[in-house]
């Protein structure tokens, strides 16, 4: 973002509240969104965590962070924009990170438990003070009160596993999904109906935990749990019966993985799969559409959306360099664009959270 001077302290002042915030729509007569979005990533050559800022809709972006002693080593692996002003994210040796000026500063938040090897890679945020976490060694943080203190779960129960995915269906209801075990790592699904004062697990019918679990996500009463071999399974009644299913998606073994996955209603989701490969649906998963993105054999790690039109995602290449991609749509998929690459692995993607 540029700078300018002025003559004046006052109109400094001023125009820099108004460059706080990230674009909106021109049109008057809709509702105001603001078109801010965040993407993580792990370092590059300069050997800090990639955090990267765009304010008008993924046109162009700003790197936030770099030369940051909180990012030195740190694997960014996923993102959580609340608003435009406060955003949080996860990484390896542990790292929690939040900013509250909109990625001015970001700063590291205490996690509750001193292990550096720990790698936390999913975080969701029922509101600014509801937050939680999960990673490897089966470790699922929870804070109540905007990360000033923590809660972490008894690691046994979710198998010392590497719980990949989490989100919260209400305050209450939470699903952590992930794998254990060592060469063959099964499927593993831990949820709490009661903000994990208790937890149980879930045994899908057919073996359908013999594959890796990716993550998780919802809207109202539709739940869907996705994962490796484009496997996945749904629930339309707040998790009381499931579907098992899966995407006809080409990759090896079955499939390529599903890596992120976005629901805007319980009708439309959209599926970001392995081998260069986004998948629409607009009918609650009965049919799938596969989108052209001409990444070829590109990993897709990560998706969000605006609305049904409006769309970002990220790409990885399989081969060579860990060049990362961001891709945007503004037609519901139809035509995706690469808007910037990088020499970094880039992980996830966050608009704000509504």
């Amino acid at each position: 973002m540029k700078r300018f001077r002025f003559l004046f302290p006052v109109v400094m002042i001023m125009m820099a509240i108004v460059f706080n915030f990230c674009k909106t729509e021109d049109n008057p007569d809709t509702v105001i969104q603001k078109k801010c979005a965040w993407v993580s990533g792990r370092p590059d050559s300069t050997g800090y965590g990639m955090i990267l800022y765009s304010d008008d809709g993924g046109e162009n972006w700003v790197r936030q962070g770099e030369g940051n002693p909180s990012l030195l080593g740190v694997h960014v692996l996923d993102v959580w924009a609340v608003d435009d002003q406060i955003v949080w994210a996860v990484g390896s040796k542990n790292v929690i990170l939040k900013t509250v000026d909109g990625g001015k500063t970001w700063v590291q938040v205490q996690a509750p438990a001193n292990n550096p090897d720990t790698e936390l890679s999913s975080i969701y945020i029922v509101n600014q003070t509801n937050i939680w976490i999960s990673g490897s060694g089966g470790s699922v943080y929870h804070s109540t009160d905007n990360g000033n203190t923590w809660t972490m779960f008894d690691q046994t129960f979710f198998h010392n596993g590497f719980m990949q995915g989490i989100w919260a269906i209400t305050p209450q209801k939470v699903y952590v999904v992930g794998s254990f075990g060592n060469a063959a790592r099964r499927g593993f699904i831990g949820y709490t109906s009661d903000g994990g004062a208790t937890w149980d697990s879930l045994s899908p019918s057919g073996n359908y935990n013999k594959h890796q679990w990716i993550g998780v996500t919802s809207s109202q009463n539709t739940i869907v749990i996705y994962g490796l071999t484009a496997h996945l399974m749904a629930s339309t009644d707040g998790g009381t019966t499931w579907k098992n299913d899966s995407l006809r998606a080409g990759g090896g073994n079955g499939g390529g993985d599903i890596n992120d996955f976005i629901m805007l209603n319980p009708q439309t989701w959209w599926a970001a799969i392995d081998m260069g490969q986004i998948f629409l649906t607009n009918d609650g998963g009965s049919s799938w559409v596969s989108q052209e993105t001409y990444q070829g054999s590109a990993y897709m790690f990560g998706i969000d959306a605006l609305d049904s039109q409006f769309a970002l995602a990220i790409a990885k290449g399989a081969i060579g360099p860990p060049f990362g991609r961001i891709m945007k749509t503004v037609d519901g998929g139809t035509n995706w664009e690469v808007k910037q690459s990088y020499k970094s692995f880039l992980t996830k993607v966050s608009f704000i959270k509504k």
